[in-house]
């Protein structure tokens, strides 16, 4: 039986997963399921090897990414940890037989946190499925786009749109239709639904949107969303908007006239909604919100090679919703306290009277990458006292889960987080413990520089993180490294160390020169 698993980043989640037909069954229940009806088209194989799923909301770094290789430093609140980890393959195996469509897993190991000193351990959750994967076919699709054409727009932003849609087109089958919205000066159907099968007709009309107007984004969506439920009761498929834009979406107001309230009613009516951005800050605050809403998921795309390579590589996944009301439930061992989870935005956690952390998703998107979702423990009370255990095999805590399936069952699962050396521990979280140390440093960092103005500590944490990137041997982290030692440089210049970051050639503890 092929199985897969799923994890969860800082602002980003993820599940492998083998797909296939279903049945319901407990995490920790031996007995082989009865059969369930059918909830997943898999007549024909489309997507090869395993799956994974993916929480929506901010789905990479590229904003960030964009502003560091410029030499900017940006705002702490636009790194997105579930971001930074949807980027990167986290795998983890799991260690019980799994029956059901999703079911949790988890494994821990001792670290240091540059940001989080505190902190001795940090937790993968993993997620395994019992779907056995020979193929997948998505639902037939209605894509309505909802395109800012304003002023703003012209010249590469909206070329860049326009060659987002030929992309799409070519991943449309004939059974889809795709309809276009246009809002600037005014708000219009510019294409009303019209089947993937008349590939000249989408083409002319992507071909000729010109950019004119001022910007009402809250009537194109309204327009769009009008135009969605409208077509439905006519199309078998599901309905999904897809919104283009350079601005940012008010993500502060809930009414019903609001980006959030009309993404939310609609939601109601099984219509989600995937936001990119093109040009565009979209941090945390946006992430989050589009997270809370059913069907809501997040990407950015600045400049065309990234909008391909999505396209190319994600397109089928990120319009395939999985499971809904996912709620995690994280509780440290004796002695323990949580001190971050990592991979979810803050919005969706809550502490609970006993000193548990409960996590509310929406949604779980299908996804080719394995994510990962982590917590970070320390001891409770006094932080400058040892971990009550570090004993390999002691567990640090445990996760549980409850999701709703595409077919209305409540399904539940429950694992623990045993401790385990770092040498003998998963992929996903060896690799998850150097992101998570890149994501809190960055974050610090980056506060410590436009908040208290202290350029020297800035530079000090990042030169720190850009060090022990000099000495990992794993290739995929290579673009991370590539990032840090960028900003690393930025801010020797502004903290005064000039030719001292990455110049500098060696490691200050090790001695050691770079390694590449």
């Amino acid at each position: 039986m092929n199985t897969a698993r799923l994890t969860i980043p800082l602002l980003s989640l993820g599940l492998v997963l083998a797909a296939t037909n279903v049945a319901h069954a407990q995490h920790d229940d031996d007995d082989k399921p009865s059969p369930a009806p059918k909830m997943y088209n898999f007549d024909a194989f489309e997507i090869s090897g395993e799956l994974s799923v993916t929480p929506g909301g901010a789905q990479d770094i590229a904003f960030s990414r964009d502003r560091i290789a410029a030499g900017e430093i940006p705002h702490p609140s636009v790194f997105t940890a579930e971001g930074l980890l949807s980027e990167h393959d986290l795998p983890m195996e799991s260690a019980a037989p799994c029956h059901a469509l999703i079911c949790v897993s988890g494994q821990a190991t001792a670290v240091r946190l540059l940001a989080q000193p505190e902190v001795r351990s940090l937790a993968q959750l993993g997620f395994s499925s019992g779907l056995t994967a020979e193929g997948f076919k998505r639902d037939d699709l209605h894509i309505v786009a909802v395109i800012d054409k304003s002023g703003s727009m012209a010249g590469q932003p909206l070329e860049l749109v326009k060659e987002s849609l030929r992309k799409l087109q070519t991943h449309l089958r004939p059974t889809d239709q795709l309809s276009i919205v246009l809002y600037g000066d005014r708000s219009h159907i510019y294409l009303a639904p019209t089947p993937a099968a008349q590939a000249k007709t989408i083409r002319s009309a992507i071909d000729a949107i010109e950019s004119a107007g001022s910007t009402n984004m809250e009537e194109g969506l309204a327009v769009g969303f009008g135009l969605a439920r409208d077509a439905q009761s006519a199309f078998s498929g599901t309905t999904r908007v897809m919104l283009f834009t350079d601005e940012r979406p008010n993500a502060g107001r809930t009414d019903a006239t609001s980006f959030m309230g009309m993404a939310e009613a609609a939601s109601r009516d099984k219509i989600g909604m995937t936001t990119i951005g093109v040009g565009v800050q979209f941090g945390a605050e946006l992430a989050t919100r589009i997270s809370s809403v059913r069907g809501g998921n997040l990407y950015f795309f600045p400049d065309a090679q990234r909008m391909s390579k999505v396209f190319e590589e994600d397109f089928d996944t990120m319009v395939t919703e999985m499971a809904w009301d996912v709620t995690l439930r994280v509780t440290p061992a004796p002695g323990l306290r949580v001190a971050g989870i990592y991979g979810i935005p803050g919005d969706l956690l809550a502490w609970e009277d006993d000193g548990n952390i409960r996590v509310q998703l929406a949604t779980l998107f299908l996804s080719k990458r394995s994510g990962a979702i982590y917590a970070a423990f320390a001891p409770a009370g006094n932080t400058a006292l040892p971990g009550p255990t570090t004993k390999p095999g002691a567990s640090v805590g445990t996760v549980s889960m409850s999701y709703l399936q595409r077919d209305g069952q409540q399904v539940t699962s429950r694992a623990a987080f045993p401790l385990v050396d770092r040498n003998a521990a998963a992929t996903g979280l060896r690799r998850g413990a150097m992101l998570i140390d890149q994501t809190t440093a960055l974050k610090e960092a980056t506060r410590l520089h436009h908040e208290a103005n202290d350029q020297e500590g800035a530079y000090q944490l990042v030169h720190a993180l850009a060090s022990l990137y000099r000495q990992t041997d794993d290739p995929t982290l290579e673009p991370e490294r590539v990032m840090v030692e960028r900003l690393e440089g930025t801010l020797a210049h502004l903290s005064g160390h000039k030719g001292e970051g990455v110049a500098a050639g060696r490691d200050p503890v090790s001695g050691l020169p770079p390694r590449r």
